[in-house]
């Protein structure tokens, strides 16, 4: 094996090169050029295997992003009538997305509504029409009304008898925010009456 193959094995080096004083390092789709007095190609590969040490380091000592979350617990068979009866909600709050899952004891007709709540914000609604059949129409809702969010996804899985939704963060207060606190409650979709509620006084962190 050639010393220039030697080299990308065990740096992920794609190429090396320059002329007296000038050196560029290909690693992966970087180039990095460095600064050397003129040199044996011992010591320039020396200069290589430092610099892309220290440069993977850098890259694997970058922090991972990550969604901070919430879980909220409600006692099966609560619910005051027919109906979504709640027995947990998971909130996940990062800094591109909301996004949760709401479980029920069993699939029924019926509307969701999540509401979020941040500090010194408005109050925004997910909403969630279902019928147990299938087919369900969602939105968001601030203390103005209907908001506009072309990345709102709700889905309702009747097997696992629970909802996931998603909200991307432009589409609450303008991605200006932090901490979030959720509520959760059902009704029933043709009378419009209160069947279940779960509720925290915990915020979740925005990751």
């Amino acid at each position: 094996m050639t010393e220039e193959s030697q080299l990308h094995e065990a740096t992920g080096v794609h190429g090396v090169g320059g002329a007296e004083g000038g050196l560029w390092i290909a690693l992966g789709r970087v180039l990095i050029s460095v600064t050397v007095p003129a040199m044996t190609t011992t010591r320039v590969t020396s200069i290589v295997l430092c610099t892309c040490l220290s440069f993977g380091l850098a890259i694997g000592l970058a922090p991972a992003a990550s969604a901070a979350d919430l879980t909220v617990t409600d006692p099966a068979r609560d619910n005051a009538a027919q109906g979504l009866d709640i027995v947990s909600g998971v909130i996940e709050n990062d800094d591109y997305t909301l996004s949760g899952t709401v479980s029920f004891r069993t699939d029924r007709d019926g509307a969701l509504i999540v509401g979020l709540k941040a500090h010194d914000r408005g109050l925004v609604r997910v909403v969630s029409k279902h019928r147990e059949g299938g087919g369900s129409r969602s939105m968001l809702i601030d203390n103005n009304g209907r908001v506009t969010c072309d990345g709102l996804v709700v889905r309702w899985n009747a097997k696992a008898g629970s909802a996931r939704f998603s909200v991307p963060s432009t589409c609450l207060w303008k991605g200006n925010y932090g901490a979030v606190r959720p509520w959760f409650l059902t009704e029933g979709l043709d009378s419009g009456s209160d069947i279940d509620v779960a509720t925290t006084a915990n915020f979740v962190a925005r990751g």
